[in-house]
């Protein structure tokens, strides 16, 4: 037998009997980790397909079935023919693999470097917006990409199986799009250009700079809501870093289309004609370019007719930009001395971003009632040897900040022992008459009791609560502490149940009478607590917690404590929430009919 006959004789034979070998551990596999025996399907299968591929051609060009190759010298000629391809074919199967092997490299590399720094301060890394949102890029893209890569040879066979049993716990299409979300909603806010958030200009650690497929992502995202403005934003930043470095699969046409687009809805048509045309340039049969070059066109053609003039696409787009222009532009406010109980959405949406940025100017009026002092409770004796500091941070309503009420044992023992029990925060719909998720509410909250403790920490929280406010604790609420993501906000919004709602009718407990909410850490940037009616603000502060009364002494809701939590642009917030409610409270804060009176707080 010549030696090309032994070659693939030989190589067959092994083939058959690895694939044979293979499917019989694959069935010995099943009974005892299904998982394991999917990911080794997988690696086994896309094995043998290489192999199977690279021979294909071998066995296409000898005859079939006859074992008598060596005796014709016109077979053997077939067979040189044959070797000659599959030496061809190896060839590109070497440098697939070297490829793919550099790409795994050039990956690993990367998340290696990243997440080495990122386990040197967990909380700082994660408190910074774009390293959260690059983490689930890595995981929706990176890690994606890499188990697709080592799917192949058998020697990945360990690294699938321990991928495959993490995977369950990867971030989802729909975590991504909330951080993409969240990074435009901390852009609107906190008024930051896109290349501020790629360029790491905003407080915080930032590892990475965002790739131009990561701007790309945010712009498909925000086109997806028909928000025009982030989608030509972001998919400029795109072109921008296009220029700048290797965008791997990302699509050039791609980019254009959607800028192309978001140009035009924006009035903008000149551009979206020449974006349109570079379209054309590099995809000549590029079917919906084409089509929107004539829409664009007749579009121009039909306002030209409509003022009865020849009007040029520097006329219309201008023309444009100025009627914008009017619809956005924002209105002048005299932020020191609107009081009223009734605000538009967007003003309060003004408002409420404009807080979140800097306080406002504060009336004298009520300056004038900004004090610091000590209390004790009242001689509670709980308080006699350690008074609380205590400022008034605002007047109308009452806000006070009390200073250093929980120790950083405290504070750290609440988040440890919330931890396992987050889950997405609710807030009460009114259509459906109960508590769900909201999307102007990012956050995971726990509930935490004292049957929840064996340590009585909880417990010993409760009693300084009712120390400081004098109030009865047995109807309020469980402490609710609370964690939040990536530009983590809770529109504004009251605690107390207006008239109509029934979000406290099943219970014996009345209403939310007041609120003290603890600050369980620091927040670099952003996620301050503002009063979008009344114009307060007081920035978190570890270890403080903010105290107010929801009604008033009437019974009445007060209007001035709508409140928010502004979106954290960088770092890490927790807080935790403590509601008390009126049943409890008949002896010790007593209604009165006035409707305009207030609640009588001590203050020396």
């Amino acid at each position: 037998m010549s030696n090309c006959a032994k070659y693939f004789s030989s190589t067959w034979r092994q083939q058959n009997k690895t694939t044979t070998k293979q499917t019989e551990n694959n069935r010995g596999l099943h009974c005892n980790d299904n998982r394991l025996a999917a990911a080794l399907s997988v690696v086994i299968t896309m094995e043998s397909s290489v192999v199977l591929c690279l021979l294909g051609c071998c066995f296409i060009l000898l005859p079939p079935g006859t074992g008598e190759v060596f005796s014709a010298i016109a077979h053997m000629e077939k067979l040189v023919a044959a070797e000659f391809e599959l030496a061809q074919s190896l060839e590109s199967y070497i440098i697939a693999e070297e490829a793919r092997l550099d790409r795994i490299r050039a990956i690993g590399r990367l998340v290696s470097n990243v997440s080495e720094a990122a386990n040197v301060n967990i909380g700082r890394y994660l408190g910074h917006p774009v390293n959260a949102y690059r983490l689930l890029r890595r995981f929706m893209s990176d890690w994606r990409e890499i188990e697709d890569l080592v799917a192949q040879p058998a020697t990945a066979e360990e690294f699938v199986s321990r991928l495959t049993h993490y995977k369950p716990a990867f971030p989802s299409d729909d975590d991504l799009s909330g951080a993409a979300t969240a990074l435009m909603r901390l852009q609107n806010t906190y008024r930051l250009a896109p290349s501020a958030l790629v360029d790491g200009r905003i407080p915080g650690d930032q590892k990475e700079k965002m790739s131009a497929e990561d701007c790309y992502y945010l712009g498909t995202v925000a086109y997806k809501v028909e928000d025009y403005e982030h989608t030509r934003n972001w998919m400029d930043e795109a072109l921008k870093r296009w220029d700048l470095e290797d965008s791997g699969d990302l699509n050039l046409v791609d980019v254009y289309d959607y800028l192309a687009f978001a140009e035009y809805k924006l009035g903008n048509l000149k551009r979206a004609v020449r974006l349109t045309r570079e379209i054309i340039m590099l995809e000549p049969d590029h079917s919906r370019a084409l089509d929107n070059m004539a829409y664009f066109e007749q579009k121009l053609s039909e306002e030209s007719h409509k003022r009865g003039e020849d009007l040029s696409i520097d006329a219309v787009t201008a023309a444009r930009r100025q009627q914008q222009q009017s619809h956005t532009e924002e209105k002048e406010v005299d932020y020191t001395s609107m009081d009223s109980k009734r605000l538009s959405w967007d003003e309060e949406r003004r408002r409420y971003e404009k807080l979140c940025r800097e306080p406002f100017p504060i009336a004298d009026w009520r300056r004038r009632h900004f004090k610091c002092f000590y209390t004790t409770g009242g001689q509670n004796p709980l308080l006699i040897l350690k008074p609380i500091a205590v400022e008034v941070v605002y007047f109308k309503p009452t806000v006070l900040l009390y200073r250093n009420i929980l120790s950083d044992s405290e504070l750290n023992y609440l988040k440890k022992l919330a931890a396992p029990k987050l889950n997405r925060a609710t807030t009460y719909n009114l259509a459906e008459k109960r508590f769900m998720p909201a999307d102007y509410r990012v956050s995971k909250s726990a509930w935490l009791g004292p049957e929840d403790d064996n340590t009585g920490i909880v417990q010993r929280i409760d009693n300084r609560i009712e120390a400081l406010t004098g109030l009865n604790m047995n109807t309020a609420e469980q402490l609710q502490v609370v964690n939040y993501g990536i530009g983590g906000q809770y529109e504004p919004h009251y605690d107390h149940a207006r008239d109509g709602e029934d979000a406290f009718s099943d219970s014996s407990t009345g209403n939310r009478i007041a609120t003290l909410l603890f600050y369980l850490s620091d927040v670099e940037a952003g996620g301050a607590t503002v009063f979008t009616i009344a114009g307060a603000r007081v920035v978190p502060s570890k270890g403080d917690a903010t105290f107010w009364y929801n009604l008033l002494p009437s019974g009445q809701g007060d209007f001035t404590t709508r409140h928010a939590g502004c979106p954290v642009l960088s770092g890490l917030k927790w807080v935790c929430n403590k509601w008390i409610h009126e049943r409890g409270q008949e002896f010790r804060k007593q209604c009165k009919p006035d409707k305009n009176a207030d609640w009588d707080i001590h203050v020396p």
